[in-house]
């Protein structure tokens, strides 16, 4: 039942977005509302599929890695929504965003459940576990939400240097938008992110009786969370603003991405799944 959704699911993100790439081309209003429509009932389909999995996970006490890449496609269509229907107006944020979910939907389709249980299966009834999993996971959503506007942005400021506006140019929401959108992912990212480490800390040493194991999943989080306080800090203090702030987000980004496969399949021990390999 669970497959039956969760495919009904991809083919849904899949049209939407093909909807929303008729809209990048067109601009027409039409197209939008469309392709947002056709994106609510994809998630509508996402939350059955989720429901399954979550009473899959309390009776089994298993939590494999295609249920965290459930969850946070899920999780980026929220933050989706959020920009999109806000003050913002990024109406063309979904040509660029929602090949984020989508291609975490695909690879949960591909990627075999029997070898990717989690090490830390036995202990996941905890309530501090469900809120680790689910902050830091939207904290990433915030922070990719936060990348894709920065290269937005980029794209746009360089339409806008070339003094000959281009293809993009039209179609692109404005710099002060796309900044504000990357500053409020930002904030909102790295807020997750806090929780989600000070609630994944309480949750082992209740579990293992210790709050930290050094190992290489968490002293990259760490790394990360130490790269957005720090763009907090010259945002604020120094007034980092557009293409210092967008390189940034480019970095932190791609360390997210290491951190989020190549540390969980290539490097074995707790909090990863290269072990299962």
């Amino acid at each position: 039942m669970k497959s039956l959704f969760l495919n009904l699911t991809f083919i849904i993100y899949l049209i939407s977005w093909i909807g929303s790439l008729f809209y990048f081309k067109t601009l027409e209003k039409k197209a939008l509302k469309l392709s947002q429509g056709i994106l609510l009932v994809g998630l509508a389909f996402h939350l059955i599929y989720l429901s399954i999995i979550t009473k899959e996970v309390y009776l089994t006490s298993l939590f494999t890695f295609n249920d965290i890449l459930g969850l946070l496609s899920f999780l980026l269509v929220i933050v989706y929504f959020y920009f999109a229907l806000g003050k913002e107006k990024a109406y063309t944020l979904a040509t660029f965003f929602l090949p984020f979910p989508i291609f975490f939907l695909l690879l949960n389709l591909f990627l075999s459940e029997k070898t990717l249980f989690s090490p830390f299966s036995p202990y996941i009834k905890s309530l501090w576990f469900p809120l680790h999993v689910i902050t830091s996971l939207f904290s990433h959503a915030f922070l990719i939400a936060g990348l894709v506007a920065s290269f937005m942005y980029l794209l746009q400021e360089r339409e806008i240097k070339k003094k000959h506006f281009g293809y993009f140019f039209r179609k692109l929401p404005p710099l002060h938008s796309l900044e504000r959108l990357a500053e409020k992912s930002l904030y909102n990212g790295f807020f997750l992110l806090t929780l989600g480490i000070i609630s994944g800390v309480i949750w082992s040493e209740l579990a293992f009786g210790i709050y930290w194991r050094w190992s290489a999943k968490e002293m990259t989080t760490l790394s990360l969370w130490l790269i957005y306080a720090g763009m907090i800090h010259q945002r604020v203090l120094i007034g980092w603003r557009g293409k210092r702030l967008a390189y940034m987000f480019v970095i932190g980004g791609l360390l997210w991405f290491f951190t989020f496969f190549v540390i969980n399949f290539y490097f074995k021990g707790f909090h990863t799944y290269g072990s299962a390999l």
